[in-house]
């Protein structure tokens, strides 16, 4: 099943040439009823979506959206002549090629709808990539590919019609349908071909890991807890979604994403040893970084040890027992009994098939030592497409390791006032209490430790991409990230363009602190975020000198 934008086009188009070469009977009035129903239905999907673009019919645009329009109006003036169709025909009109090019095209448009709300608000950073003109060409551009296909069918349905007039109006549709298909070329020609891996936007539904899941599909599965994660930490870094994350959802997070690493380290050093020598030390190399944010994310778990969060203390250090007399009086009161965020088990789910694909289907977290055999690489190569799939899926593993990371620092300021901890280190003088308010410079250094953790998982995502042209891996997702996550928070960027695309020599990434401390556009964060949520910094408001008043005398 199709699952990305380009995946998308490629079907419609697909299913069309295979309907401009199967024509309905000149005699079969029925059937060319059908065929226009389906071609206007067709080319109101490509102008939703031309819409959704920018491209609007008008009389002066030089665009695909006039011509598309006079092309459609043409349509159905020939469908009037015609009788319609019968029930049966029209229930199973979906069935064939040109009613799969429909569904297809219907999708297109679903698929960019579900990036935003219902309120219109972007819900994941992808549906960010779309403020650019290049994305936006790159809709032109695949729509006039739908265009150029519907004018193939529309010519082979012209042959086949008998009336006079029909037969004017199909050669306008087509006249008119080349003209959008080459105008739509022209203006895509400055499009980004990275949008074709532009993904499904899939709801925050945990799906969990199952010894009866097949091994084959353990890859796709990660693929959609990756896709689950990103909405996940969109959310959290702009104050959206349903719940919000808790204290104790992201030191327990912190620790499935550390166990993550480590299993998808180990599994590019197992796969390495059949692969050839330049290989497999980029695959050492990845390996490498991944123990290294591994690491980083452990270490940032480690500071939730002392920590506990008012409003869902799930995690929290030992409790001696109430005295009787506390309970029989009255005056005791249990730890309130909350469930995980989505995305924990989201995150928990990931990290099991990480290790089912390394050590068996029946692998659990829990599984006790010693640690269990490994499978053979050349199976679990062949259950993740080859080496290719295999770095494609670790890529998305740490890609979104990298989001979670860049979200964390905001989730912590947003729930710094019902954090508390019973560190000694730190205890006012006046506390009467085990536990006090967290300071506000040990929740400072609580979310400036995730600093660490996105430049490791940048680190890790850089090196997996530099396997590409050993490996075979695809870089459009990578060059998606680029362009999507730039639009995050300004100043911190993804990947650079010298990482995201291969080249013969290695030039340093700089760090996410200095590129925010170069940008001109990050303002100085409040010490509080607002009620309405951390607004993303390329929105905050830069606060220039104010200059003296200069005084007028009478």
């Amino acid at each position: 099943m199709p699952t990305t934008l380009g995946e998308l086009y490629d079907t419609a188009g697909h299913h069309l040439r295979v309907a401009a070469a199967a024509p309905p009977l000149p005699g079969d009035v029925q059937e060319q009823a059908v065929v226009l129903r389906l071609l206007d239905e067709l080319l109101g999907h490509v102008q939703s979506t031309l819409e959704s673009a920018g491209e609007r019919p008008r009389r002066l645009n030089p665009g695909p959206a006039t011509p598309l329009a006079v092309a459609r109006n043409a349509l159905r003036r020939t469908a009037r002549r015609l009788p319609a169709p019968a029930p049966p025909d029209s229930a199973g009109r979906y069935d064939a090629p040109l009613g799969r090019a429909v569904q297809a095209a219907a999708v297109v448009r679903d698929l960019l709808a579900g990036h935003h709300g219902q309120d219109g608000a972007p819900v994941t950073p992808y549906a960010l990539a779309f403020t650019e003109r290049s994305a936006r060409a790159y809709l032109v551009h695949r729509s006039a590919d739908l265009a150029g296909g519907a004018a193939h069918v529309v010519r082979a349905l012209g042959r086949a019609a008998t009336g006079e007039a029909a037969t004017v109006q199909l050669h306008l549709a087509r006249t008119n349908l080349d003209h959008a298909f080459v105008s739509g070329r022209a203006a895509g020609e400055h499009r980004n071909p990275a949008l074709a891996a532009f993904p499904l936007a899939l709801p925050l539904a945990p799906r969990p890991a199952l010894p009866t899941d097949p091994a084959d599909t353990l890859s796709a599965h990660l693929s959609d807890d990756c896709e689950r994660l990103s909405r996940a930490a969109f959310e959290s870094l702009h104050g959206r979604g349903e719940r919000a994350l808790s204290g104790s959802d992201l030191g327990q997070m912190a620790r499935w994403l550390a166990m993550g690493n480590l299993l998808s380290g180990r599994l590019l050093l197992h796969v390495a040893a059949h692969a050839d020598a330049e290989t497999a030390e980029g695959l050492r190399e990845a390996a490498d970084r991944l123990r290294t944010a591994a690491q980083a994310w452990q270490h940032s778990a480690s500071r939730w040890h002392r920590i506990v969060d008012l409003t869902d203390p799930r995690a929290h250090p030992a409790l001696p027992l109430p005295d009787y007399q506390l309970v029989r009086s009255g005056r005791f009161t249990p730890m309130p009994r909350t469930h995980p965020h989505p995305a924990l088990l989201i995150a928990r789910a990931s990290t099991t098939r990480l290790g089912q694909l390394l050590y068996g289907t029946d692998w659990t977290p829990e599984t006790p030592k010693p640690r269990p055999e490994q499978r053979d690489a050349l199976e679990i190569l062949a259950d993740t497409g080859g080496l290719a799939g295999l770095t494609q899926t670790l890529y998305r593993t740490t890609a979104t390791g990298w989001q979670l990371a860049a979200a964390m620092p905001v989730t912590v300021r947003r729930i710094e006032s019902t954090l508390v901890t019973d560190n000694i280190d730190h205890r006012p003088p006046d506390a009467t209490h085990r536990f006090y308010p967290l300071p506000g410079h040990q929740a400072g250094r609580l979310a400036e430790h995730y600093e660490k953790v996105t430049e490791a998982e940048q680190a890790a995502a850089a090196s997996l991409v530099r396997t590409a042209p050993r490996t075979g891996m695809d870089t459009a997702r990578a060059r998606l990230d680029m362009a999507a996550h730039r639009h995050i928070r300004s100043g911190q960027p993804w990947l650079p363009l010298e990482t995201a695309v291969p080249q013969g020599t290695e030039t340093e990434r700089p760090s996410a602190r200095a590129a925010r401390a170069r940008s001109t556009t990050v303002a100085r964060a409040a010490p509080r975020p607002t009620a309405g949520g951390a607004q993303p910094s390329h929105l905050r408001e830069v606060q220039q000198p104010q200059l003296p008043r200069r005084s007028h005398g009478r």
